[in-house]
């Protein structure tokens, strides 16, 4: 992955949706992924929006990973096998261009 010392948007929502496969609530997504409420929330609106996160009620609200969320972390395992695991430096890259 190219980070600068930061996850990239695709890690997060990577990290959500990995989270959410057994279901979980908004408050434990807030400290297994290290994020604030505002940003969890603008997470969440994008990944319900785009039907790969679904909200239950019962026994209390919670998310879960959709089939549509489990076909994207698929794809995102594959993606990160094909590019690695390890950490490139964005300086690294330049360096070779």
């Amino acid at each position: 992955m190219i980070t600068s010392g930061r996850r990239s948007g695709l890690e997060i929502i990577g990290e959500i949706l990995e989270e959410a496969k057994n279901g979980v609530t908004k408050t434990r997504l807030v400290y297994r992924t290290n994020l604030n409420f505002l940003v969890i929330r603008k997470h969440l609106d994008f990944l319900l929006q785009r039907e790969l996160l679904e909200i239950v009620h019962e026994p209390m609200q919670h998310y879960v990973t959709t089939e549509k969320g489990n076909q994207f972390l698929e794809e995102f395992r594959k993606m990160k096998e094909i590019l690695g695991t390890g950490e490139i430096e964005q300086s690294q890259i330049y360096e070779h261009m």
